[in-house]
């Protein structure tokens, strides 16, 4: 606890200095300025720079520390840098640019996205998507997300691996989740798109967005609807 409070006034630091702090989603519910309201309630010191959660805990990446909010503890991590993306399913990890956070080491890889399975970290760069050092497939992909067995790769494309299927897409994803009906998508444009083997189906239209089981969370907002609305019979 005691490096929670020395890092406190960075926290603060993170918050927007006038007007409304942003809403942003999680999977299982919203924070706005620090308060997380949803399948997790929780005050945190400041608002997070990028939030995740899994089916036990909430992750907030700040500045240099990951703050993980347990049975109603918070308990705080250091990271050596800024982070620039936040997984917390299968396993948590974190990107810092030319490293990832995994499970307290840092691996020197330059990811633009990554999830930790149980076939190894498995993320996307400028060459495609690779496990660990080994190039698995070539493709301009952005997020990398755990899904039906595998793993679902996405830039203007989507691929299954290890299938290797590949899917055209209407647009460039800027984030990608996985839900109880497939890979929800946001492309550029705002628009959201439900993803899976047989095809990408419009969604909804946001800024952001969070999947948690069947429930897609949408900011502005909030808002909240199922995937099975549109999900394939």
């Amino acid at each position: 606890m005691g490096r929670l409070i020395l890092l406190l006034p960075l926290l603060f630091a993170c918050a927007p200095l006038g007007g409304e702090a942003p809403l942003l989603p999680y999977p299982g519910g919203f924070a706005q300025g620090g308060l997380v309201t949803g399948r997790f309630q929780v005050a945190l010191p400041g608002t997070p720079l990028l939030l995740d959660a899994d089916g036990e805990a909430l992750y907030a990446a700040y500045p240099f520390q990951l703050l993980v909010f347990r049975e109603g503890r918070l308990e705080s991590l250091p990271l050596p840098g800024v982070p620039r993306f936040l997984r917390a399913a299968p396993r948590p990890v974190v990107g810092l640019g030319e490293g990832v956070w995994a499970e307290g080491e840092v691996l020197p890889y330059p990811a633009r996205d990554a999830a930790l399975t149980g076939e190894g970290l498995l993320w996307v760069g400028a060459g495609g998507l690779y496990r660990d050092r080994d190039l698995l497939r070539p493709g301009a992909f952005r997020q990398v997300v755990a899904w039906g067995g595998g793993v679902v790769a996405l830039g203007e494309e989507a691929l299954f691996h290890p299938e290797g299927w590949r899917l055209p897409l209407p647009g460039a994803v800027r984030q990608a989740q996985a839900s109880a009906c497939g890979v929800v998508a946001l492309l550029e444009g705002g628009r959201v798109y439900l993803v899976g083997l047989e095809g990408a189906r419009p969604l909804a239209e946001a800024e952001a967005f969070a999947a948690w089981e069947e429930w897609v969370y949408l900011a502005p907002g909030p808002r909240t609807l199922s995937c099975r609305e549109v999900a394939w019979p």
